[in-house]
Formats: C-alpha cells, sequence, structure tokens
C-alpha cells in the first residue's frame, strides 16, 4: 500500500502525514527496512557510477574516492583533519558517510559561498565543517558537521545518513545539570530529563540536546574571540531514500522531528529540519546550483527494499 503524504510543519520543517481519505496518521507505512539494506543498495548505487568499486563492507580507499564531481579534498581537508571525530582518516571513507554527505552537499560554497542559498536566505560566509562548539564541560566538545555565518546569525548543521534507521538509546553523563549549563532553557532541560525515560528513537534527541548546548553557549557568552552571534539556528539535515513514503522508519523519523520541534518551538536558538531531498530539489530550480545538485541526486537518489 503506497500512501499519499502532505507536507506539515513550521519553516522547512516537513513532517509528512497522510493526505486527506487516506488512512489515519496511526495507520504508518506498512513497508519496513533496516540499517544494513539501506547500506547495501548505496554500496550498489555507488559502485555502479563510480571507476572505483568500495569494498565489501562499503568502504573506499581514498577520501578522494567519496567525491561527487567538482568536490576536492583541499576544499575541506584543513577541517577534517583538526575536528574530533577523525572523519578523514575512517569514517568519512564509507560510501554511507554523513560527513561525507555533508561534504559533497556544501564543499563547493568554500569556493563560491555567493551561491549558497539555505533556509531562504543568501549571504552566507564560507561554511566550516567537523566544528566544535564547547559547553564549558570536560571532554570532548559537540562537532557539528557544518558551521555556517551569515553577518550576526550562525546555521549549525547536525548532518544525518543513515544513522536514524537504527534507533539509538538516550544517555547523558551527569556533568550536563543545570548548574554547570545554567543559560541553558528550560524546555530543552525538559526533553533531556524525558529523552532518559524513554525507549530508543530513531531521532538521536541526546545528540541534538548536546549540540543545543554548544549552540546556546555561543550565543549567551560568544566565542571568547569578541564575537558573539544575535541569533542562532540548529538545522537537523537529514537524508531519505527515494522511496520514504513507503517506508515506516522514515514516517517515525519524521513524527520524531515534529515533536521535538513542537516542544522546543519557543527557544532562543531556533530549531529546523530539513531532508537533504527536499534541499536539492530547491537548489535544482538554481541555475548557478542545477550541476552540482544532478551530481548530487545521481550519487544519493536511490529507493530501498
Amino acid at each position: 500500500m503506497k500512501m499519499l503524504w502532505t507536507c506539515l510543519g513550521m519553516g522547512v520543517l516537513a513532517v509528512c502525514m497522510p493526505s486527506r481519505g487516506q488512512p489515519h496518521p496511526a495507520a504508518v507505512p506498512p513497508v519496513t527496512t533496516d540499517r544494513v539494506a539501506v547500506q547495501r543498495v548505496l554500496k550498489e548505487a555507488f559502485d555502479q557510477q563510480s571507476p572505483v568499486p568500495s569494498s565489501e563492507a562499503g568502504y573506499v580507499a581514498n577520501p578522494e574516492d567519496n567525491l561527487v564531481p567538482g568536490v576536492r579534498l583541499e576544499m575541506f581537508r584543513n577541517d577534517l583533519e583538526q575536528g574530533a571525530g577523525h572523519e578523514l582518516r575512517d569514517k568519512f571513507c564509507a560510501v554511507h558517510s554523513s560527513s561525507a554527505l555533508a561534504v559533497n552537499t556544501f564543499a563547493p560554497f568554500k569556493d563560491r559561498p555567493a551561491d549558497l542559498v539555505l533556509l531562504g536566505r543568501t549571504g552566507y560566509e564560507s561554511p566550516a565543517f567537523e566544528k566544535q562548539l564547547p559547553t564549558g564541560l570536560h571532554g570532548t566538545p559537540p562537532t557539528l558537521d557544518v558551521f555556517l555565518r551569515r553577518g550576526d546569525e550562525v546555521i549549525a548543521i547536525e548532518s544525518k545518513f543513515l544513522e536514524y534507521f537504527a534507533p539509538k538509546e538516550a544517555k547523558f553523563s551527569a556533568s550536563y545539570n543545570r548548574s554547570a549549563l545554567p543559560w541553558a532553557e528550560d524546555c530543552w532541560w525538559q526533553v533531556l530529563e524525558d529523552a532518559k525515560r524513554e525507549k530508543p528513537r530513531h531521532l538521536d534527541v541526546a545528540q541534538l540536546v548536546k549540540h543545543y548546548f554548544g549552540v546556546s553557549r555561543l550565543l549567551a557568552l560568544g566565542d571568547g574571540k569578541g564575537w558573539k552571534p544575535a541569533r542562532a539556528t540548529l538545522l537537523y539535515l537529514y537524508w531519505e531514500p527515494a522511496n520514504a513514503a513507503d517506508l515506516t522508519v522514515c514516517f517515525q523519523h519524521r513524527r520524531e522531528i515534529e515533536e521535538l520541534a513542537s516542544r522546543v518551538a519557543n527557544s532562543k536558538v531556533t530549531f529546523r529540519a530539513m531532508s537533504y531531498p527536499d534541499l536539492w530539489r530547491e537548489w535544482s530550480a538554481l541555475p548557478p546550483l542545477s550541476k552540482h545538485t544532478a551530481n548530487l541526486q545521481k550519487r544519493y537518489g536511490v529507493a530501498v527494499p
């Protein structure tokens, strides 16, 4: 049974629900899938396009082999080598890497930031990848996949590829407490407390809460170098397959995004969510971005079983 979806949401947050005349929202799409199956489809699609096939596990030998046309290693190498996730040395070489997905999408704007259109706005500076935003706590600070400045505004992007296909339990160390993070808002603290009691979910709420702590500290205290933004947005940017409307996991993932967005709607840090395919569809109508978008859609626009 294929369901027709109507997109609802705030701003670019699109949460797909059944259209009028279709089954009630509780009747989720009947097709289930798992991360291994999706990973296999992505590997097969990559191997058909690339002159350098991936390994059985879906990894390439060199980072350059994982790039779409128009993206060069020198555009982002320094950013990833300085990041805390060591993305370039291991994770980045996976065909299913969320870091590579973000780089392939945004790296061309290192050279031409004036062409970047995001959240309906232009005027961005060159993007930074693997940007650390300290919370003031010990340990590794939250690391954002993409970080954008636009005047006195910041856009911090968390990129997701296949991660949400495997539900995850929310975990927080005892260091995450109100006395240590006094600038954090009540709505996000409530999300944290509730997440501790919930079953594993497709949306990695714990990671988003931690990213919020980093972004909100920047908004409250500045970067320690004399710059303090006036506005901040935490953008959750996620991949979906071409047949997402048929998949239970994608339906549930969007429901969880919608729930979080509703709970933090009044936060000083604006929470937004958007799928990569939706972003690419917007870009495909812009002549300066049409070729780049076509390359992204060719690489990542696959349907899964």
